[in-house]
């Protein structure tokens, strides 16, 4: 995938994940099928992800939010320095991106976020990182954010 569609991806797939909870048939916003499409696909094998799916997602339809429950282990991580791997979603254009989203999954679908919300951590970063359509490793301070409007419950802080 060449860096001009990664880009136009990448802003669909972060304007439908920023703009709240999707509504989808099976899970938090993928559709039908798309997790099975998603395991065929390069994924991070980083441990880290392990212990971010332990948190666990609720959604409150009365408000439209999604609830998070993080347990002992990830609370643990907020405010210490981790390294993870994954697929970079850009909020914007810029050929080094800021602000973006880092997802274990390989994005499969343009209308869907990619995976779950415990499966997603928001980054900011400083320097900021070269737009790659590959995996891509980072390290930083992870914080845990719990921010149901947007579905979003992890950020990773790049300093520079």
């Amino acid at each position: 995938m060449s860096p001009r569609h990664a880009v136009g991806l990448a802003s669909l797939l972060t304007v439908l994940a920023l703009s709240g909870p999707v509504q989808a048939q099976s899970g938090f916003g993928q559709a039908p099928g798309e997790r099975s499409a998603q395991l065929r696909l390069p994924k991070s094998a980083a441990p880290l992800w392990t212990t971010l799916r332990k948190t666990r997602i609720g959604e409150d339809a009365r408000r439209g939010i999604y609830t998070a429950s993080f347990p002992p282990e990830v609370k643990a991580l907020d405010g210490t320095q981790v390294t993870l791997s994954g697929f970079m979603l850009p909020m914007d254009t810029a050929q080094r991106s800021k602000h973006f989203l880092l997802a274990r999954y390989t994005p499969v679908c343009f209308f869907c976020p990619p995976g779950e919300p415990n499966e997603v951590v928001e980054v900011i970063s400083r320097p900021g990182v070269k737009l790659t359509g590959g995996m891509i490793t980072l390290s930083g301070r992870m914080t845990l954010t719990n921010n149901g409007e947007k579905g979003l419950f992890f950020r990773l802080d790049q300093g520079g």
